[in-house]
């Protein structure tokens, strides 16, 4: 059996604010839904394209806005 290896791609630390922008729009564009519903882990790695530094980025932007962002053992987005 052969898995498919992920793709690793470093993170480019002079577009760190690049990122960051993209990170503000995506909370913006996925809070709608986030208001009706919980969004789990995977579907927002789904969100980011796989992009570890902009799902990093889009959780801590989405605490900053008063979310519950989870743990690792309860691996999902929601509202307070």
């Amino acid at each position: 059996m052969s898995y498919k290896r992920a793709e690793y791609r470093p993170t480019d630390w002079n577009l760190i604010g690049q990122y960051k922008q993209k990170a503000r729009a995506l909370a913006t564009e996925v809070e709608p839904r986030l208001q009706r519903e919980e969004i789990s882990w995977d579907e927002l790695k789904e969100i980011c394209s796989m992009n570890t530094t902009l799902w990093k980025l889009l959780l801590k932007e989405f605490r900053s806005r008063g979310y519950d962002i989870g743990s690792y053992k309860k691996q999902f987005l929601a509202k307070k």
